[in-house]
């Protein structure tokens, strides 16, 4: 059997795995969104099914619980993998929720730093199975690197204030009820020195996006 048959059989039996995993832990509507993120970022190089990506935001519609156990799920799925299509379809699922999801996703990924899970810290990525997976792994790298830093810009902009949002640590039992988000400052309402600050954020934030490009 060719090797690039035997990596795709490998790659089925792992996410079959764990989907099985997925299936028999934790109550039904957690193996259901376990299954689902499985599913949208398995080791198939197409895109992810919509309808999986679809369910994952509805699942994760209501609930600041089930945003933290999606986003504890996608930690581990990038923490293991060593494959390039996974760490990929893995990503582009996480800035699909940042973009489309709950509001609190936002936070759940930010703070995660503080927690001591860095889950878009990607530095360290290799797929050596073949030889054009390092084209492939330094993409991995620069999209999570700028995911990363657009989060960060978002949450600064509505940090204004120091300590206006904290860890959960911090609350205890009142973490839910004590994230408090003030309004940035308008633009025209910045001094000369915010003004150049927030320039030079969003110059290496639009570096960070064409570096992207596909070459």
């Amino acid at each position: 059997m060719a090797p690039s048959k035997i990596r795709r059989a490998l790659g089925h039996v792992k996410d079959q795995t764990s989907i099985s995993l997925a299936k028999v832990g934790g109550s039904t509507s957690l193996s259901d969104l376990d299954v689902a993120i499985v599913k949208a970022t398995r080791h198939e190089e197409y895109p992810a099914e919509e309808r999986h990506i679809r369910e994952i935001l509805t699942l994760t519609s209501y609930s600041r619980a089930y945003v933290s156990a999606c986003v504890n799920t996608l930690s581990r799925r990038l923490n293991k993998t060593k494959n390039w299509t996974v760490a990929l379809k893995t990503l582009i699922l996480i800035h699909r929720l940042l973009t489309e999801g709950d509001p609190t996703y936002e936070q759940e990924i930010f703070f995660s730093t503080r927690r001591g899970t860095r889950i878009l810290n990607m530095s360290d990525f290799r797929d050596t199975s073949r030889s054009n997976s390092w084209d492939f792994s330094a993409f991995v790298r620069t999209f999570a690197l700028y995911i990363d830093e657009s989060l960060e810009f978002r949450m600064q902009g509505k940090n204004t204030k120091r300590n206006v949002y904290k860890c959960e640590e911090d609350f205890g039992e009142d973490y839910n009820n004590s994230l408090v988000a003030v309004k940035p400052t308008p633009v025209n309402e910045m001094k000369t020195e915010q003004l150049f600050q927030r320039m030079q954020q969003l110059q290496q934030l639009l570096e960070r996006f064409l570096a992207c490009r596909p070459t």
